[in-house]
């Protein structure tokens, strides 16, 4: 990962202080980098089939969850 402007570093820090709160908020130990991105990564596809499957058994139409999915 190249960091060519101010703006790029102050994203990667972002992105590197986020992991790392999620991580030891979600398992009490500090996480490196990498497993905490990993771990958000993972409960976000987890909540992604959460609500595919809810929206499944309340009978949303399967072009609905397509626009949900933002693939349409």
């Amino acid at each position: 990962y190249q960091v060519r402007s101010q703006k790029s570093i102050t994203r990667y820090l972002i992105i590197m202080l986020v992991a790392y709160t999620y991580s030891k908020l979600c398992s009490g130990v500090a996480l490196s980098f990498n497993t905490g991105f990993k771990k958000i990564q993972n409960n976000l596809r987890k909540t992604q089939v959460i609500n595919i499957y809810n929206a499944a058994i309340q009978g949303e139409p399967i072009n609905k969850i397509f626009e949900y999915l933002k693939i349409a």
